[in-house]
């Protein structure tokens, strides 16, 4: 942990949150969120989104307090090809999620289903850029 930098520290700590945060959505919900004809639990979403801000938020402020010096340093080449790398990973994640979801729709028209399967995918997305940029940092590419 002392041979990180702050990025790569981010990412990991980023990414756990974004793994915690949709196993504790989707497991609140339960098989419910993947039966049809259900309705969207709202208030859920709505807490899932604020502890995430909220868990954001928190984990950002501990690292840049714990990193002051290097909290306001630009990205240098190597992090900022790393995020880049990440986030075209991210990109083909969510593609592929959002095409699936798009043809399970159109099979079996279930709104409820396609809205879970896309939040889904765009949770995976992001646990993909945190993490992929963590692990671009760590091994070197």
């Amino acid at each position: 942990m002392i041979n990180m930098s702050l990025r790569e520290k981010s990412g990991w700590a980023m990414g756990a949150l974004m793994i915690a945060m949709a196993a504790w959505y989707f497991g609140r919900l339960g098989t419910a969120a993947w039966q049809p004809g259900g309705a969207l639990p709202v208030g859920t979403l709505i807490a899932y989104l604020f502890l995430t801000i909220a868990g954001s938020i928190l984990v950002q402020a501990v690292l840049a307090i714990i990193n002051r010096g290097e909290a306001n340093h630009p990205a240098d080449e190597r992090e900022t090809a790393a995020a880049t790398r990440a986030v075209a990973w991210a990109g083909h994640v969510l593609t592929m999620v959002l095409v699936s979801a798009l043809l399970w729709f159109m099979g079996h028209g279930d709104g409820l289903m396609l809205f879970h399967s896309l939040f889904a995918g765009l949770l995976a997305s992001q646990a993909v850029v945190h993490l992929g940029t963590a692990w671009l940092l760590r091994r070197g590419f």
